[in-house]
């Protein structure tokens, strides 16, 4: 399997008093991986959370996070990590890319957009945009917004983007 070849998954239980586990996925930017990741990030939930649609909807925001790094990545030679670490009863899935100025401000003017109203109004918006509009839909952030309920956070260093897609966990 070329997958898994191109992937290195850790599993791993940090000793902290509160665990937290985490899956870290590190490979170059191709459009190939993105259902297989999809695939394994749904499972991997899937077993440790009794929440099946909570499941779904992180597998989905990876899912829309590694495609906009792969549309985005300013470097082949780069490398996309998706970090998922439960604590404090959230999800955070991270993905992590290097990106050009332009597009950094491209971003960073659709997260002020997507911030700027209620989700699902902003959401609707966007729909009726992209379906007027041939090419880049910009709908994968706001989907993780409003179908999600995810919180998203945008991070820039030194030309390395992470975005943060955040869910809350529903304590027993």
């Amino acid at each position: 399997m070329k997958l898994l070849s191109a992937v290195r998954c850790l599993l791993s239980m940090q000793g902290r008093a509160n665990l937290s586990d985490y899956v870290e996925m590190r490979f170059g930017p191709r459009w190939t991986y993105i259902s297989c990741v999809r695939k394994f990030v749904a499972s991997f939930f899937m077993i440790g959370l009794a929440d099946k649609e909570r499941a779904e909807q992180i597998s989905m925001a990876a899912s829309e996070l590694l495609e906009n790094a792969v549309k985005y990545a300013s470097e082949e030679e780069g490398y996309l990590k998706i970090s998922i670490e439960k604590q404090n009863n959230e999800v955070d899935v991270c993905v992590k890319n290097k990106a050009e100025s332009q597009q950094i401000n491209t971003l960073r003017r659709e997260f002020a957009l997507i911030h700027a109203g209620q989700p699902e109004m902003v959401y609707l918006k966007k729909m009726e945009e992209a379906a007027m509009t041939e090419g880049q839909s910009r709908l994968g952030l706001i989907r993780i917004l409003f179908e999600a309920g995810a919180k998203l956070r945008l991070d820039v260093n030194e030309g390395e983007v992470s975005i943060h897609a955040i869910f809350p966990l529903e304590t027993a």
